[in-house]
């Protein structure tokens, strides 16, 4: 599991995504152990996450793919993993991530 989360943040970190948080959800959900929220600085860049998580992940099937119209909000349920990709404006917008306080899960580590 932990590979698969840190693979999924190399992706969205190649795209330079900006302000990735990892929200801990195991034993608290029964659907997902994992919640990622990453900013976006422009549609394009929303959009491109698709091509960015597909290659992060190779083998791995999006179970769902929700907001592809509108490119300023996208989720991609990776089944234990759930993965927001928002415009920097709808993140502030919305801010829906102070559902998850408390839910903040440890830094996870990179390799370069």
């Amino acid at each position: 599991m932990k590979e698969k989360l840190k693979q999924v943040l190399a992706g969205l970190e190649a795209l330079k995504l900006k302000d990735i948080k990892v929200y801990d959800f195991r034993g608290f959900s029964p659907f997902f152990d994992y919640q990622v929220i990453a900013s976006a600085s422009s549609e394009r860049q929303v959009h491109a996450s698709i091509h960015h998580i597909r290659q992060a992940l190779p083998g791995e099937v999006i179970q769902h793919l929700e907001g592809q119209a509108g490119n300023r909000w996208l989720l991609f349920d990776l089944g234990d993993i759930l993965v927001h990709v928002l415009h920097r404006d709808e993140r502030e917008y919305y801010q829906f991530e102070k559902l998850f306080i408390g839910r903040e899960a440890e830094p996870l580590h990179l390799e370069p």
